[in-house]
């Protein structure tokens, strides 16, 4: 399943990807196959409106699941989610008005800086499509969406992390440290390389995460600390149970 981030526009309002004559919901694992037919409520459905259907009747709508977003993914506040969701649901100004106990003028100020936003969203997508197909342009390495503290140390790239792998491991099969790297830019690309060690949508116990990062550096304990500080690792509580978030490469 291809991250929110990597989807095309049209996939992100429709809800779903086609390959290979497979639908699959980009909000959850559920696939339908080109050439079968799926039973819904007592329906018989084709590939796509199965899926149309699923979307529906499962997440309420392609609409209610980008909702669900969190700011770093659609720089709305929650009143600006609000307000995109009164304007789906076809209410006027007026309606909205009453429901938010705010006066008509603030509720068109809303419409329309919304409006401004999307229409300059428009343009700087197109501006950086644009510069990035220059033959000089080096993209930067995605960030994964349960990092903490973003700033200008996560702007990396492909070139950057490379020469910081070279310079801090001795070697990478199997994955040995050299030493921790005091800045903090070169000690991400270092715990990024870490958690490829990793797998998804498995659970670890915490000697099982030793035995890993053990393998890896001799101070095994503050590497674990700065894995789950970055968000390269997510834990429970208690500590009992480890896992790499799925937005982690």
């Amino acid at each position: 399943m291809k991250k929110i981030e990597e989807l095309r526009l049209d996939e992100l309002k429709c809800g779903y990807t086609v390959h290979d004559d497979v639908y699959a919901c980009i909000f959850c694992d559920q696939k339908y196959e080109t050439g079968h037919i799926y039973t819904c409520k007592d329906e018989l459905l084709d590939a796509h409106a199965a899926m149309k259907h699923h979307i529906c009747e499962v997440h309420g709508g392609t609409l209610q699941e980008l909702f669900s977003l969190d700011k770093k993914q659609t720089m709305l506040s929650d009143v600006q989610k609000r307000m995109l969701s009164y304007f789906a649901d076809n209410k006027s100004d007026k309606e909205i008005a009453k429901i938010t106990h705010t006066s008509l003028s603030t509720v068109r100020q809303q419409r329309y800086q919304l409006k401004e936003k999307a229409k300059q969203a428009k343009v700087f997508l197109a501006m950086y499509e644009l510069s990035e197909q220059s033959s000089s342009f080096e993209a930067y390495i995605p960030i994964h969406q349960s990092a903490t503290m973003v700033d200008d140390r996560y702007l990396m790239t492909l070139k950057e992390e490379q020469e910081f792998i070279d310079r801090y491991f001795s070697s990478t099969s199997p994955l040995q440290l050299k030493m921790l790297p005091a800045k903090q830019k070169a000690k991400l690309a270092v715990l990024r390389m870490i958690a490829k060690q990793f797998a998804e949508n498995k659970e670890y116990t915490e000697m099982e995460v030793n035995e890993i990062l053990k393998a890896i550096y001799d101070d095994f304990v503050t590497i674990r600390r700065y894995m789950i500080e970055y968000g390269f690792l997510k834990r429970t509580n208690d500590g009992i149970r480890y896992w790499k978030p799925e937005t982690v490469q």
